[in-house]
């Protein structure tokens, strides 16, 4: 399930670009915010930030670094984290009622 709790409508790229913490996001409709389990997300996260640590860390030093490397690499791993969102590895927690 990758969907808001509280309008039905599907989590977005750009909600998943605009935040600065994968753990908080917020619908890109309604701005609700959506829960995400913290241990698949944790987990995502956890390899995602082990695969950029070693290709920063192979590339370091190499010329145009921040354009050629990291900007790519950033914004590839903002693609797969929104993918395990949308294919269910992240889990979407449902909306509790308040």
């Amino acid at each position: 399930m990758s969907k808001c709790g509280k309008c039905d409508s599907d989590i977005s790229f750009m909600s998943v670009l605009n935040t600065p913490n994968p753990f908080k996001l917020k619908c890109g409709s309604c701005k609700a915010p959506i829960a995400l389990s913290l241990v698949s997300a944790g987990l995502v996260a956890a390899i995602l930030l082990a695969v950029i640590s070693a290709i920063l860390w192979y590339f370091y030093g190499s010329e145009g670094y921040w354009v050629k490397v990291v900007l790519p690499t950033v914004l590839a791993a903002e693609g797969l984290y929104f993918a395990a969102i949308r294919l269910g590895l992240v889990k979407v927690k449902p909306e509790q009622a308040v």
